[in-house]
């Protein structure tokens, strides 16, 4: 009898690794995550749809009347937007997994950065802020530079850099503006920035990837190379920075994105998730270790996959890097053909068509589009990327003055999950 898993907004991919595992696959959608999902996608799914987001009370009481018919052997996610309901259900049905109160620390950063510096791990000085007047306050008390940025947020939306008190005010209007009325602020951690995936087995946390980032226009993330060129040393402490951070907040099993900076002081978190990264990660490590991260999350979610011993030992060098254009009508790309055929690209994708409108980069999904290459090492990589996104050149028009916040504030109000921590 094969195996019932019940995965909360998964995408076409995930589907289909479920299918590879030989699951029974049920899928819990948003009414507007159905819509969007392509016919073909999910024909052989049960498909639960509902605003679970707003109504956990009724996913519950859905899915338990499913899991009591045939159970489910675990609730699976990938997605930010599913972690809090996948907990909830894993609780509520006894299933192990990640549980509802360290996701919650995870999805909240300001119940994170005080519960570890009650445990001593890795703190960072931060406060909790709603007026101009607090940030000034916690620039006057920590220094500058700072960070403010939303309590419970993803991809890059609505972080402000703030190098000194002259720029507070346009700091806290950007805020503003962008429906941001409550906010973390954070000591500036300064030095490069990382992130580590990694698979832990019953609190035994196992590294698979540890990327090198480059971040842009507004702090948004513009390209990643696998594996970071770090000594041995450094190495071995992120990995313990890591593991430290994950026995904080209580993931003992399953997949998890930590981001670090790495500080004259030495490694220091940003911040945490219970899933795998995105950006292309997931197809660099694969590249890089021959390792699915989303399959093998669900393999042990599930029973299904063994312990890996130890960390896996990298087979060349892998880099992302997104693209940036002029705001604007997109008219046309030139030499897409070119860039494209490279024989060391393995993805390429452009985000927008001829006549959309690309907006100013104010998060993630701002970006133009990507491309991912593989090389023999990590500086191969990363320059091999960079060379092949020069060549494309991102022709546009006008498209009428001012620039609507309208979507980004939505996107705040959909991506900041403070309020769902405790409904």
């Amino acid at each position: 009898m094969r195996k019932r898993v019940c995965l909360i907004s998964p995408k076409p991919p995930m589907l289909e690794r479920a299918r590879r595992l030989g699951l029974d696959a049920v899928g819990v959608f948003t009414p507007q995550e159905i819509r969007k999902l392509p016919v073909d996608a999910a024909q052989d799914v049960l498909s639960v749809v509902l605003p679970y987001h707003d109504q956990p009370r009724l996913l519950i009481e859905t899915l338990r009347a499913l899991h009591e018919r045939a159970p489910f052997a675990a609730v699976v996610t990938v997605q930010e937007e599913g972690v809090l309901a996948a907990a909830r259900l894993n609780d509520a049905l006894g299933l192990g997994g990640v549980s509802f109160e360290t996701v919650a620390l995870l999805t909240d950063k300001w119940r994170m950065r005080r519960h570890l510096a009650e445990r001593g791990a890795g703190a960072v000085q931060a406060a909790i802020g709603s007026t101009r007047e607090d940030i000034a306050a916690f620039g006057a008390r920590v220094g500058y530079p700072l960070i403010a940025k939303p309590v419970a947020g993803s991809a890059s939306v609505g972080i402000q850099r703030i190098a000194g008190p002259s720029q507070v005010e346009t700091a806290y209007a950007t805020l503003k503006n962008l429906g941001i009325d409550r906010f973390l602020i954070e000591e500036y951690l300064d030095g490069p920035e990382i992130s580590v995936d990694a698979l832990s087995f019953g609190g035994r946390h196992v590294v698979v990837a540890i990327a090198a980032k480059t971040t842009g226009t507004n702090h948004v993330e513009f390209g990643h190379v696998i594996p970071a060129p770090l000594d041995g040393d450094l190495e071995e402490a992120v990995c313990d920075a890591v593991a430290e951070f994950l026995d904080a907040v209580g993931l003992r099993d399953g997949l998890s994105h930590t981001e670090l900076k790495l500080t004259p002081a030495g490694p220091r978190v940003i911040e945490g998730h219970n899933r795998r990264g995105g950006d292309r990660i997931n197809t660099m490590t694969e590249a890089v270790y021959g390792i699915d991260l989303e399959e093998s999350g669900l393999g042990w979610a599930v029973g299904d996959l063994a312990e890996f011993p130890e960390r896996p030992k990298a087979d060349g060098a892998a880099a992302v890097i997104f693209f940036e254009a002029k705001p604007g009508r997109l008219v046309r790309v030139e030499n897409v053909d070119e860039v494209r055929n490279h024989p060391a690209v393995r993805e390429f994708h452009v985000n927008f068509a001829a006549g959309d409108v690309i907006p100013a980069v104010r998060w993630s999904l701002d970006r133009a589009g990507y491309l991912v290459v593989t090389a023999g090492t990590s500086e191969e990589a990363r320059g091999l990327a960079a060379s092949l996104a020069d060549r494309l050149t991102f022709v546009t028009e006008p498209a009428g003055d001012g620039e609507d916040l309208a979507q980004h504030r939505d996107l705040v109000a959909e991506l900041d999950q403070a309020a769902r921590v405790t409904g």
